[in-house]
């Protein structure tokens, strides 16, 4: 299996992408194995043997080989790089910082949680709410939760952006809401309340 056309968005991923690598050099299919060989071959120890060399020493290929193979493929040295890269990539940005609805204890309330978007929207349709990104995932909150933390939820602009995030009807009403939201302590780039 080659790296694919969608880039992993977690360590999770990565880790999935190195655990099939492996797989794929285990494999009795002689051009599977062979592409997994080559791939090995980013290594150093691996570098200087040859396709068949690399495939007859598949059984002493470690899955931490296949984590640094796929580190290098997303072009970072090591292992321990791209855990770091994806780490800081979870670091606040100016705007918006969803993490900090969840600093504090404002009561308790029954957030709709999803891995993707996709789930989360067809949630958003049926159910109603206020769709928002949590770092590799999406959560659908009530009124009553923005309320909680200071926020207008009657604000007209959150119907204009159809109550989405993620992917906002009217980005103008997106960035009015952000700017009031971040004004309230909830940006990435400001001190948290």
């Amino acid at each position: 299996m080659g790296t694919g056309s969608t880039r992993p968005t977690s360590l999770h991923d990565y880790k999935v992408r190195a655990s099939l690598l492996l797989k794929d050099l285990g494999s009795p299919e002689t051009a599977r194995a062979t592409r997994a060989a080559e791939r090995m071959r980013a290594l150093p120890f691996f570098a200087s043997l040859s396709l068949g060399e690399v495939l007859a020493r598949r059984d002493t290929v470690k899955h931490k080989h296949g984590l640094t193979v796929i580190a290098r493929e997303a072009g970072h040295p090591t292992w321990t790089e791209l855990k770091h890269a994806l780490e800081d990539s979870d670091a606040p940005l100016p705007g918006l910082d969803t993490r900090a609805f969840f600093q504090q204890s404002r009561g308790v309330f029954l957030n709709r949680w999803f891995s993707t978007y996709a789930e989360a929207a067809l949630s958003l349709k049926a159910h109603g709410g206020f769709l928002f990104p949590f770092r590799h995932q999406c959560f659908i909150c009530e009124a009553d939760f923005l309320q909680a933390l200071g926020i207008d939820a009657q604000d007209a602009d959150w119907d204009r952006l159809g109550r989405d995030w993620v992917r906002p009807l009217d980005r103008a009403a997106k960035e009015r809401l952000e700017t009031k939201l971040v004004s309230l302590g909830y940006g990435g780039a400001h001190v948290q309340r």
